[in-house]
């Protein structure tokens, strides 16, 4: 029997969201014949393909939210004892795929030169500038990110080498893509109604759509669906749910969250220079005409206003309050831009998107080898 080729990700972080999502995406476009995945986690739920292999995380408490300083790097230490385990008990690790960051994979990096596997390091969002994640990404055998990342990337690198990612080929631009199977399903136009989906991280802006929808009277205001994720140990600000308002329906991390989509048509984006953003992503592709802010993210580049989305103000209560209360008088618009947004993410299929990740997780595409610049200790 053909030996599988055994990948192996670590999951630390306690709540789901729109990376690890992707993440199982990528992990859906492998050949299972020729591959098996381990996913060490805190968070089983967040992993659904049957063809993972989920495996509990240890980590003491008291460790879990430690970022920085001498209990951070004797975290990973520990979170790195779950890597071996793994190895121990299933057999060779022949890659590992970083799927958080170099700040919070650092457990696979601090390994490698035991267990001798290849890193593949994704960034879904901006890197500090830091010493230890500059080693982790001149380490990492490939790196796949956002494009947004970019500048963040590079600052990092410079903290200790004279590189930029521009200097190394191994350095690959993401693009996120949705699955054909779980192609969200398709909105009704007959009604306006409002949709939020995120964590209840502060940046994601609750507070702002909040304040928006409040402006409208009871009598005018609109059917609401916010569907939320609350974090789990996190050092970051998070938002409060408000309480008693009106036609605003809450729902934590529903498993339905397809079908609350569906029955809603006007996706409202308020996070702060989203790195990506499934989530609208994922509204595109359900038909709904999505309101994001005009920040120069990645949306705000792609879509085109009152064609392909409507654009507001960031920041801007009064803007975004007037922007949807011009679309629920106008039912017409809302199909119309929701098509042409339907269209746009027909371009962003994750057959396509994650082609070349596939093939280096896979093995057959022709390996980078690893450029680092000199060997080198944590600290």
């Amino acid at each position: 029997m053909i030996r599988k080729r055994h990948i192996l990700i670590i999951d630390p972080i306690e709540f789901s969201g729109g990376s690890k999502i992707a993440t199982e995406t990528i992990l859906r476009q492998l050949n299972t014949e020729s591959t098996i995945v381990s996913v060490i986690t805190k968070d089983k739920a967040s992993w659904q393909w049957k063809h993972l292999r989920t495996i509990e995380l240890f980590e003491p408490e008291f460790l879990s939210n430690k970022e920085q300083g001498l209990l951070y790097f004797i975290r990973h230490f520990l979170l790195a004892i779950n890597i071996f385990v793994a190895r121990v008990r299933f057999g060779k690790i022949d890659v590992t795929l970083g799927a958080s960051g170099p700040g919070v994979d650092l457990s696979l990096y601090l390994i490698v030169p035991l267990l001798r596997y290849k890193i593949i390091q994704l960034v879904h969002g901006p890197v500090a500038r830091s010493r230890t994640i500059a080693r982790c990404l001149n380490r990492a055998n490939e790196v796949h990110h956002l494009q947004s990342t970019l500048p963040s990337i590079d600052t990092a690198l410079t903290a200790l080498f004279n590189l930029t990612s521009t200097s190394r080929k191994k350095y690959r631009v993401l693009n996120n893509g949705l699955e054909e199977s779980q192609w969200p399903s398709q909105c009704q136009y007959h009604t306006p109604t409002l949709f939020w989906s995120a964590s209840l991280l502060k940046w994601k802006g609750l507070e702002t759509f909040i304040q928006a929808v409040e402006l409208f009277s009871n009598i005018d205001r609109p059917k609401t669906n916010i569907c939320y994720i609350r974090p789990k140990n996190t050092l970051l600000p998070t938002s409060n749910l408000p309480s008693g308002i009106y036609q605003l329906h809450w729902y934590n991390n529903p498993n339905t969250i397809d079908k609350i989509r569906a029955t809603s048509n006007i996706f409202v984006s308020t996070s702060h220079n989203e790195p990506f953003g499934l989530s609208i992503l994922e509204s595109l592709a359900a038909g709904h005409c999505v309101l994001i802010p005009n920040d120069g993210a990645f949306w705000d580049k792609h879509l085109t206003d009152n064609i392909e989305c409507i654009k507001y103000e960031q920041g801007d209560i009064i803007d975004l309050h007037n922007k949807i209360m011009d679309l629920c008088l106008n039912l017409d618009k809302i199909r119309d831009i929701g098509t042409a947004g339907a269209k746009k993410a027909r371009r962003y299929r994750a057959k396509s998107m994650y082609a070349s990740l596939k093939l280096s997780l896979e093995g057959e595409s022709k390996p980078i080898p690893n450029t680092s610049v000199r060997a080198e200790t944590f600290e």
